[in-house]
């Protein structure tokens, strides 16, 4: 596995241009609309994640399983053989029978699952082709987890950060931004949603200290005085921090404004719950 993401295969490979994404869906646009393949994509993420708990794998695996899917043949075959390959991917494989056991299970109400170990089998190659053998897959989870840490955010917002990170593979960010970048969107929103811009204000701010890159940030008085090389400065403003990072801001404001689109088109989902049924049989009769 490459060490960094810019050196793997999703970096060189799976990293898309809108542009590129909307020329790999023109024949799906056909059949439905933009609005109405965000819809699939909630769709689709909600199965594998139904999956994904009843075999009781790990996060990552249901998020290695939605970034090597495709949508282009019968859905629960896909999401079965997808998840399938991402627990050997994520080297915590799972028995081709297990996965179509529970497969059957969570369909039960969705009209069934009709295909046995040989077709799964079989599938399988399919999608390896499909991905061309690049199947190596970095996700936002631990930049998270290394971002919260050097800017010292509470517990409660890191986990909201963690459920929003997980709620973007609803959505085709992870084919479209690196995963660092998306950490630090999933990060920024919790805190500015609470209004968090300033440390320590009030009850509802971030409590944060400034470490590693930020320190560079520190007051020449505070760099000079060597009794306090080591010591940790406190940062007083969070939009000083994120613009310490080495990310694009624009590049950051453009995912949370697609977090928020996300929970949007979510709502509308949930309003109508039959409506996928017509979507999905107009998008596989294309």
């Amino acid at each position: 596995m490459a060490a960094n993401f810019w050196a793997s295969s999703h970096g060189k490979k799976w990293l898309l241009s809108r542009q590129q994404l909307q020329e790999s869906r023109k024949e799906d646009i056909k059949c439905i609309n933009s609005l109405e393949m965000k819809k699939v994509n909630i769709w689709f993420a909600k199965l594998m994640t139904e999956l994904g708990n009843s075999l009781g794998v790990r996060q990552v695996i249901i998020a290695t399983a939605l970034t090597n899917s495709y949508r282009g043949t019968e859905p629960y075959l896909v999401a079965a053989t997808c998840m399938y390959l991402a627990c050997k991917i994520e080297e915590s494989p799972h028995h081709i029978k297990s996965v179509i056991a529970e497969m059957k299970h969570v369909t039960t109400d969705k009209g069934g699952f009709q295909y046995e170990n040989q077709k799964v089998a079989e599938m399988e190659f399919y999608l390896l082709e499909e991905l061309n053998f690049n199947m190596i897959v970095f996700h936002p989870y631990r930049a998270l987890t290394t971002l919260a840490q050097d800017l010292g955010t509470k517990n409660e917002d890191v986990q909201r950060a963690w459920l929003i990170v997980n709620d973007t593979y609803k959505t085709d960010m992870c084919l479209l931004h690196p995963p660092y970048v998306i950490a630090a969107a999933a990060l920024y929103l919790p805190i500015a949603l609470k209004g968090g811009v300033q440390y320590g204000d009030n009850n509802n701010s971030v409590q944060g200290v400034v470490t590693r890159g930020a320190k560079k940030g520190a007051t020449s008085a505070a760099t000079s005085d060597s009794n306090n090389n080591n010591e940790t400065t406190k940062i007083e403003d969070i939009r000083q921090w994120f613009a310490l990072l080495n990310v694009d801001l624009d590049q950051i404001i453009d995912i949370v404004q697609e977090i928020i689109s996300l929970y949007e088109v979510w709502d509308d989902y949930k309003k109508k719950p039959q409506e996928i049924h017509g979507i999905l049989q107009r998008l596989l009769k294309k």
